[in-house]
């Protein structure tokens, strides 16, 4: 899809990382550009079997290409200028006061004016307006601040953050919709822009359903609403792993006879007469607004049953239902074999298993790509690719003979 396309990106961490692999995998040539130190991620930790890069820094640049920047402002400026003059698409969290000293002040302004081509994604913890876009931020505080530590733990104790790198991770995947969007508007175009992303905003986005239910109407209901002050779902105990399940749909068919049916068959025929079920199982089940009330009542007849025994007489009865997996059970599952999601590759003398592109094409062929780059690996061959002869290189302070010496 976006053979051709080059990108660069100036970006450490997850979100700028991630959006350049998306769109990689998608065809695009990614120049990583890092400073002398390499990007932090490089670091962190778990370390990949026989490497020194953490598992984390390969998931999230494999494919790429790298160049390592000298730590002379005017040295780095005189190889990084003209790459970015060449690129289609800037993917950069580097602050504007940074990139300046780089010497890309003007090539940056000129898109910001749709007077040249250059796509310039900006991603930040705050945004480049309003009080707090000149502080620092992260995951924890972006994730404090639109209130997402509010959906987990109980209430009356100290807030818990998501596990999960919800703010960087959707960063990432907003970086690459705002790419393609704005190629598309500078095929019609012919004119590149500036977008700016950041932590806090892809939260407040992605929390939209749940806004709304909170705002408008102003009714306290529904799990989207009342969900932070109930216990957090751990799902529901059985005689090993604990299951999900919900029942629901239509009242008739589809949905009465299938609960009822599934709470004679586990010998809790006493729900259908208590005031708190409704016939199709919707309140009692899944998230609805007695779950928590009966929960103690199901799990009673749950304890009869093997979690992979429950799950499957759920959903004999037309419930919704799945056993809380283990993330190496989930990887080896038959469902993400079947999607082909975890692929396996050699490389340098290591075999990894790395996660697909999650869409499926049905006429475009996705890049495999295994293997990270060096820190520098390619900083020679870059730098002859956007015309600076090899001697030339070499007079830049910070470079050396080998190709991963800094430039």
């Amino acid at each position: 899809m976006l053979d051709g396309l080059r990108i660069v990106e100036f970006a450490e961490g997850v979100a700028g990382p991630l959006a350049g692999l998306r769109l990689s995998e998608l065809g695009a040539d990614v120049v990583k550009v890092e400073r002398s130190s390499g990007d932090y991620m490089r670091g962190a930790y778990p370390t990949a079997p026989g490497g020194t890069d953490g598992a984390a820094f390969i998931d999230l640049n494999r494919g790429k290409r790298s160049v390592a920047l000298s730590e002379s402002p005017a040295a780095a400026a005189a190889l990084l200028q003209p790459l970015v003059e060449r690129a289609g698409v800037l993917i950069t969290d580097q602050q504007d006061d940074a990139l300046s000293v780089l010497g890309l002040a003007g090539i940056i302004a000129a898109s910001e004016r749709g007077e040249s081509r250059l796509i310039h994604i900006s991603i930040s913890p705050w945004g480049r307006r309003g009080p707090l876009s000149s502080r620092k931020g992260s995951e924890l505080t972006a994730q404090a601040m639109t209130g997402y530590t509010r959906y987990l733990g109980v209430q009356g104790e100290p807030a818990r953050r998501l596990g999960a790198d919800v703010a960087s991770v959707g960063t990432g995947t907003f970086a690459v919709q705002a790419v393609l969007a704005a190629l598309y508007s500078r095929a019609r175009t012919g004119k590149g822009q500036r977008v700016d992303l950041s932590l806090c905003n892809s939260l407040l986005a992605m929390k939209s359903i749940h806004l709304a239910a909170q705002s408008n109407p102003d009714k306290y209901e529904g799990p989207r609403v009342g969900g932070a002050y109930h216990p957090p779902e751990l799902g529901w105990k059985t005689k090993d792993e604990p299951v999900f399940m919900a029942f629901g749909g239509s009242v008739g068919p589809t949905g009465r006879a299938g609960w009822v049916d599934f709470v004679k068959e586990v010998g809790l025929e006493k729900l259908l007469e208590d005031p708190r079920c409704d016939k199709n199982g919707r309140i009692s089940t899944g998230h609805g607004a007695h779950v928590h009330e009966l929960r103690e009542v199901y799990e009673e007849a749950f304890t009869n049953y093997s979690g992979e025994q429950l799950a499957d007489l759920i959903r004999k009865h037309r419930g919704n239902a799945s056993v809380y997996q283990r993330v190496d059970r989930t990887l080896t599952h038959p469902q993400t074999e079947a999607l082909a999601i975890v692929c396996e590759a050699e490389t340098d003398g290591q075999v990894r298993k790395f996660r697909r592109f999650p869409a499926r094409f049905g006429r475009l062929q996705l890049k495999t790509l295994a293997r990270p780059p060096g820190l520098g690996e390619h900083t020679h061959e870059i730098a002859k690719e956007v015309g600076i002869a090899a001697h030339e290189l070499a007079a830049l302070k910070g470079s050396g003979e080998n190709a991963g010496d800094d430039a």
